[in-house]
């Protein structure tokens, strides 16, 4: 029996770990010739639709590869093996962690696919994939559920289907938004996901259509390190626009972006208030940090600036920050995640450390515990 002590906020199913046949078998005889396949090339095996090659390599001759990264670790792991998208794995690799439940985001917010109707349908069928997969343990798998955001009607139709089916959690892709995260036209979307008390989940990156900056005079390495600060403006603009006035009970999780920073944002913004006059149509009661201490949470996996931030008496950092692995990236610390965390929480109080690695994704996603 595993004693278990955390839940990962933040874990990924990456492009080289979907099942290779996951859309040619979900998807309308007419979408799959465009739709989603593995071939194979010269230089390994690729995801392809609409008849160009994503970039993101896929399961195929080349698997070994990705599997070095758990052997390295000392795990056994057969060649084939899909570790993030098998449910045997997926719990195996989280109890060496003794990691209870995990949240689990998709690669699907990074596909550029140019049909609207086969982005849909695109959509539509990794979220029945999805929940396929929470179904093995719902307790303990939570994968997300993906949004296509640059549709909003589709967005509103899908939540609808995916809430009925009983779903704890979803996707909210912010960088190719047909409309800003401050539209109104979102207002249906958090009405639904408050109301079934379904969190709302964001995920640092960038608009699907771009590639990251070349290797070429830090480019890749300076977007690499300020990545963590580009939802700072969804969270304000989620704020200012009364979102979390109009509907109190919207949970938000923004993932993977660290927490230092998360301080001098809620301290900022509060100072908007003091310094500037209020919008005029969407005007909000409580000071922003009150919003974001109610409705938000913010996922790291190893921030020493932030933990340290923790222990201050002025910060009330330990009220929004949540804890995730970023299993099976090789950032993340997994399989053996307590060195890191017994080092960030030296000094901070049993129960500060108990809600951050615990206690707030179990309550923004309803998990019950063993």
């Amino acid at each position: 029996m595993t004693d278990y002590d955390y839940i990962s906020a933040d874990n990924h199913l990456d492009t080289h770990w979907i099942p290779a046949n996951l859309w040619q078998d979900r998807l309308a005889a007419r979408h799959r010739a465009p739709g989603p396949q593995v071939r194979e090339t010269d230089d390994g095996s690729y995801w392809f639709w609409e008849d160009r090659r994503h970039d993101g390599s896929a399961a195929g001759s080349s698997n070994t590869k990705y599997l070095k990264q758990f052997r390295d670790q000392g795990v056994t792991i057969e060649d084939g093996a899909l570790p993030p998208s098998d449910p045997k794995y997926m719990l195996e690799h989280m109890d060496m962690s003794r990691i209870y439940a995990s949240v689990v985001f998709s690669a699907v917010r990074k596909w550029n696919v140019r049909d609207p109707e086969l982005c849909k349908a695109v959509y539509r069928a990794f979220n029945d994939y999805a929940v396929e997969m929470n179904k093995v343990s719902p307790d303990r798998i939570i994968m997300l559920p993906a949004l296509p955001t640059q549709h909003p009607e589709e967005c509103i139709a899908e939540f609808d289907r995916l809430a009925k089916l009983g779903i704890k959690g979803f996707e909210f892709p912010p960088f190719d938004v047909a409309k800003p995260a401050y539209d109104e036209i979102w207002d249906p979307l958090w009405a639904r996901a408050a109301e079934a008390g379904v969190t709302a989940c964001t995920h640092i990156g960038g608009p699907a259509a771009s590639a990251l900056p070349p290797q070429k005079r830090g480019a890749h390495l300076a977007f690499l390190s300020t990545a963590p600060f580009n939802l700072s403006n969804i969270c304000a603009e989620l704020i200012f626009s009364g979102v979390f006035e109009r509907h109190p009970k919207l949970d938000f999780l923004f993932a993977e972006c660290r927490i230092g920073w998360v301080p001098f944002l809620m301290q900022w913004m509060d100072r908007q208030t003091v310094e500037r006059a209020p919008d005029p149509i969407t005007p909000i009661r409580l000071l922003p940090s009150e919003y974001a201490i109610r409705n938000c949470r913010f996922s790291f996996e190893e921030d020493y600036m932030g933990t340290e931030l923790m222990k201050a008496d002025w910060c009330d950092l330990g009220k929004v920050a949540i804890w995730g692995s970023d299993y099976p990236h090789t950032q993340g610390t997994w399989p053996d995640v307590s060195g890191p965390i017994d080092k960030m929480f030296q000094g901070i109080d049993a129960a500060t450390k108990r809600n951050v690695l615990w206690q707030h994704a179990a309550d923004m996603f309803n998990i019950k515990g063993p």
